[in-house]
């Protein structure tokens, strides 16, 4: 009955992860007994379900473990033994699953208690599982923290923990790590399979005094690279370049390529293999480095780039509003379309909630034709009989009467009343409240913040980039980059450091000079020719206005808008 324990090259958004953290009258797994089990359930970054229980462990609680846990003998006097809710936690870890990963904060010892509880039932039962340490991660992707202890990591990374030594509590703020952790190891380390991970939580840690050999190579000192946001060059013996990337922080994402090369991906070690420079420019911004990249990437088209490259974006709902008969399709990048676009949202789990619910409850069509060329001689679909759509292929539905069906899915979206997503999900998640299923409430009121925050900001990305004018400003430790739009095209680009007065008279005239000329004299209703450079720069910008407008800062310029409020934006 022991499930299986191959490591699947299975991709971390299709792996299962079940967190744990256990209570014991000891420390020993063979001696002694589980008093409190949680399990957390992890899938596509997003908590999905929960379990917790006090167990009866059938032996005394020692005082000393009292006053750790909170937990008492009274406490576990009339609870369930292990055996007796034995198929209840194992039909959590299973649930007809097949990537499987048990994750803990020190999980041997999880693991070790909750293995032996199976193996000492009357019916045996084999718990047999790939295990991920978030310590060990820590260890690895937090090497300056100095104690990687549970709630050590967790402050760090803003984590509130309420009751510390108990299993929910423990086990949800670990999952909260872990999720933080995977979300880094994509990014940061371009890490895309389950079995790069769980190769990573045991791979060398190499000191200043020993250097892997590609650092060798390169010959360079990753304490010298600056640590300011740009754009680095991986280049060969020959001048070559092999790879190109942006940076936040070009020391620190440098050094993710060095620091734990002996359990690397195979596609970034045979880049390794050919590296013997590296050169990189500094640029003012993260949002600058972006656009920089993207510009040498289509320059010098390096080998490398496609076979590592991997983009990791949060999802959008998509209506394309420019085609007569719009459909709503899930994507990961805006485009320069004229659709509207309601995102990005923190959860995959949100968009295929809403997305379900579109799909179920409007008569928008389903078909993947992108634009759809309807003829009264087209023949109906499925989608037609079982009263899923109005069928506008063969003009079944009047073109009035299909807009008006676009605009309700619209205001389902974005409203706030009972008929909308966030109204819906209110409803359930006061249901489950009063259920007293506190675990699903609490996922269902994430969902809800998590549609909450995207609507706040919806005016940014619900119509067609090239339509908008906008100011952003991005701000690291020692400078201020401020972006100046007009109709999506980047205009202008000014750089104040943080030791200017920004109250300087000079510095003001420039700014407001700027302004004046872009958003007030010249033609609002102008229209920009592109460059194929210019639109790969809107397509950026907006990708990473919609990502990040929670963390920099950036305002759109109206009918209402005075040169003076948009110098104190700037300036502000």
């Amino acid at each position: 009955m022991g499930e299986t324990g191959n490591r699947k090259k299975t991709s971390i958004d299709d792996t299962t992860f079940i967190v744990c953290d256990v209570e014991t009258t000891g420390m020993s797994a063979h001696h002694n007994r589980i008093t409190e089990i949680a399990l957390i359930k992890i899938r596509d970054e997003e908590i999905i379900d929960s379990y917790s229980t006090l167990i009866n462990p059938l032996q005394h609680i020692p005082l000393g473990i009292t006053h750790l846990t909170g937990i008492s003998n009274e406490d576990v006097f009339k609870k369930p033994s292990f055996e007796e809710l034995a198929d209840g936690i194992l039909k959590f870890i299973r649930n007809g699953e097949e990537n499987i990963i048990f994750t803990g904060h020190n999980v041997s010892f999880d693991y070790n208690f909750l293995r032996e509880s199976f193996l000492r039932m009357k019916k045996p039962v084999r718990l047999e599982l790939d295990t991920l340490c978030t310590c060990k991660l820590a260890r690895r992707i937090m090497p300056k923290l100095r104690s990687k202890s549970l709630g050590n990591v967790a402050e760090h990374l803003g984590i509130i923990q309420n009751r510390k030594h108990r299993a929910y509590d423990d086990t949800l703020a670990t999952a909260k790590i872990l999720m933080n952790f995977l979300g880094r190891m994509q990014d940061e380390y371009e890490y895309e399979s389950i079995d790069e991970v769980l190769k990573f939580q045991n791979s060398k840690i190499f000191s200043k005094d020993k250097k892997p050999a590609a650092l060798k190579r390169v010959n360079i000192e990753l304490k010298d690279l600056p640590a300011e946001p740009g754009v680095y060059y991986m280049l060969s013996n020959s001048g070559e370049i092999l790879y190109i990337g942006k940076a936040k922080n070009l020391r620190e994402r440098v050094s993710t390529y060095f620091r734990h090369n002996d359990n690397i991906t195979y596609k970034i070690k045979r880049m390794l293999a050919g590296v013997r420079n590296l050169k990189y420019e500094i640029t003012d911004s993260e949002l600058s480095a972006l656009i920089l990249e993207s510009k040498m990437i289509k320059m010098h088209k390096p080998r490398f780039n496609t076979a590592i490259k991997r983009f990791r974006f949060h999802p959008f709902l998509k209506l394309d509003i420019q085609n007569e008969y719009s459909r709503v399709t899930t994507v990961y990048e805006i485009e320069n379309d004229g659709a509207y676009y309601y995102g990005p949202f923190t959860s995959r789990g949100t968009v295929r909630h809403i997305y379900k619910t579109l799909y179920e409850s409007f008569k928008l069509r389903k078909c993947d034709d992108k634009i759809l060329k309807a003829s009264p001689k087209a023949s109906n679909c499925m989608y037609f009989d079982i009263g899923k759509c109005d069928a506008p292929c063969n003009l079944s539905v009047s073109k009035e009467k299909y807009r008006k069906e676009v605009n309700a899915v619209h205001n389902y979206i974005i409203s706030d009343g009972k008929k909308s997503a966030t109204g819906y999900l209110k409803t359930l998640m006061l249901e489950n409240a009063v259920t007293e299923n506190y675990e699903r409430a609490a996922i269902l009121r994430d969902r809800l913040q998590d549609i909450k925050k995207v609507m706040t900001y919806q005016k940014v990305i619900t119509s067609a980039i090239n339509d908008k004018k906008i100011i952003i400003k991005c701000d690291t430790e020692s400078k201020r980059e401020i972006f100046f739009i007009h109709n999506g095209k980047l205009m202008k680009t000014v750089t104040l450091k943080r030791n200017d007065d920004f109250s300087q008279r000079d510095l003001k005239s420039e700014l407001m000079e700027i302004i004046e000329y872009l958003y007030f004299s010249l033609n609002k209703y102008s229209r920009h020719k592109y460059t194929q450079q210019e639109l790969d720069e809107i397509k950026v910008i907006s990708n990473w206005l919609a990502l990040n407008r929670d963390r920099n800062s950036f305002v759109e310029i109206t009918e209402d808008s005075t040169p003076e409020a948009l110098l104190k934006f700037a300036l502000k």
